[in-house]
């Protein structure tokens, strides 16, 4: 598929084995939206086994306070080759956001669908971690369990030295190290929890849209531009009328928290996309040497 090594067998048939047709449709269509994706990550002799939508988890706070954007904040999909599991972070149409984890074969202990009305899958790794996947199809998570049984024993000798999932470099395949936002081995940097915290405290939104979420930052942007206009006016009545400063400190105390509570929770969110390690804009050099990577390809 467009230069992609694929089992059609797998790929395009029921958890099963019988072939669908709108399975087929499905896939096909996920494929051709990931297809950058997969001409810079997959190796020479891998094939596509499975691509299944699903969220990565969220803590409790992150679930609490997302709300309708649950679905935006966490949207993934997860990618079985006969090598290795890829998880992918995806954008609302199911493109790629250039950021990628993986996991050998060898290093899985166990890949486990559960739950009841949400569908979950459980993978557990030799290091002892463990990530559970949610909203899961029931079809998708009976089928990667069906490929982790056949595979993971066939690959029970080919442990890494991590033994459990890593953080790529979406440009050269690289392991990231944590908490480091550059790619030691090309030198592609990322966005980083210093520059995300500063735009949250200073800009309404301003994290939202620095980790690429222009949609989900319109409301908190609205929220902390009209507590900021709020704030203002407050400390203008305040300084022209001294006898009114009790009751104005009294409605900036409560402002204020609000304020803080509001910068807070936008920090809690990015702070999650900054630690899948999304790509800085590149600059004209890059940009043309990636440009000219994926004409190659």
């Amino acid at each position: 598929m467009e230069g992609i090594s694929i089992r059609n067998d797998v790929l395009f048939t029921n958890d099963k084995g019988e072939e669908d047709s709108r399975i087929q449709k499905r896939n096909d269509n996920s494929m051709q939206r990931l297809l950058p994706a997969l001409r810079r990550l997959l190796l020479p002799d891998e094939a596509v086994f499975l691509v299944m939508p699903a969220r990565s988890p969220l803590g409790i706070l992150e679930q609490l306070t997302a709300a309708w954007w649950t679905s935006i904040l966490a949207a993934s999909t997860i990618l079985a080759t006969n090598k290795r599991i890829l998880f992918l972070p995806v954008k609302r149409d199911g493109s790629w956001r250039e950021s990628v984890r993986a996991v050998q074969w060898g290093d899985v202990e166990e890949v486990k669908p559960n739950g009841l009305l949400v569908r979950n899958v459980s993978f557990k790794f030799k290091n002892g971690t463990k990530i559970t996947y949610t909203n899961c199809r029931l079809s998708d998570a009976k089928k990667i369990a069906a490929i982790a049984h056949a595979l993971i024993p066939a690959a029970s000798g080919e442990l890494s030295a991590t033994q459990g999932l890593i953080q790529l470099c979406p440009d050269c395949r690289n392991a990231l190290t944590q908490g480091l936002y550059s790619c030691s081995s090309c030198g592609l940097t990322f966005k980083n929890e210093k520059s995300m915290v500063t735009r949250s405290i200073l800009l309404p939104g301003g994290g939202y849209f620095y980790t690429g979420h222009p949609l989900v930052a319109i409301i908190p942007a609205l929220v902390e531009g009209l507590l900021v206009l709020e704030i203002l006016s407050l400390l203008v009545a305040a300084s022209t009328s001294p006898k009114a400063m009790p009751a104005v400190r009294s409605s900036l105390m409560i402002l204020g928290l609000f304020w803080a509570l509001e910068t807070a929770v936008t920090i809690l969110h990015c702070r999650r996309y900054v630690r899948d390690y999304i790509p800085e804009k590149r600059g004209p050099i890059r940009a043309h040497q990636d440009l000219t990577a994926k004409i190659g390809g």
